[in-house]
């Protein structure tokens, strides 16, 4: 097996895993419900932890995949071209936010739809906006910061690599 092709299904394995888990804590009947003021910042935190780590994990995966299979994406040949490229990097880089982000945001809706068939659990409106909020606030997070692209690539590089080399794949 080809190193890119499994890191692209390394990336998406790990993103649909995740996803499999957010439904399944979605289904989970009964949770108690509280009043109290902490109880309900530690699940507003929970959620924005859930749904910023899921919009991290989604933008991986397409970065990984557009990374893999777009060679303009993937390495620059010389100066000139790297000064050409920038702008359709950033084009590139844009629409994968733009789309983490409607996958995530359709995951979040999904996710608030499930609970009508749960026992002892109800839809919010206020639990959507509270992951869009997380979702965005992640989005911005990546898109202000480009060195979290970079990081995801030098742990590829080391971790990733490092793997199929010790035994004897190319």
């Amino acid at each position: 097996m080809n190193k890119k092709l499994a890191f692209v299904l390394y990336s998406w394995g790990t993103t649909t895993l995740f996803i499999m888990l957010i439904f399944w804590l979605s289904t989970v009947p009964y949770l108690a419900d509280s009043n109290d003021i902490y109880e309900q910042f530690i699940k507003i935190f929970y959620r924005m932890s859930l749904y910023g780590l899921l919009f991290l994990l989604l933008y991986r995966s397409l970065l990984a995949t557009f990374r893999t299979t777009v060679k303009r994406l993937s390495k620059w040949h010389s100066r000139a071209e790297k000064e050409d490229d920038q702008e359709f990097v950033l084009i590139i880089e844009t629409l994968l936010v733009v789309v983490a982000v409607s996958i995530a945001s359709l995951i979040a809706l999904t996710d608030e739809f499930i609970q009508i068939y749960v026992d002892g659990r109800f839809p919010e409106p206020v639990d959507v906006l509270i992951s869009i909020m997380a979702i965005l606030l992640a989005a911005i997070l990546v898109y202000s910061t480009p060195s979290i692209g970079e990081l995801e690539i030098a742990l590829k590089h080391k971790f990733f690599d490092n793997f199929f080399k010790k035994r004897g794949i190319k």
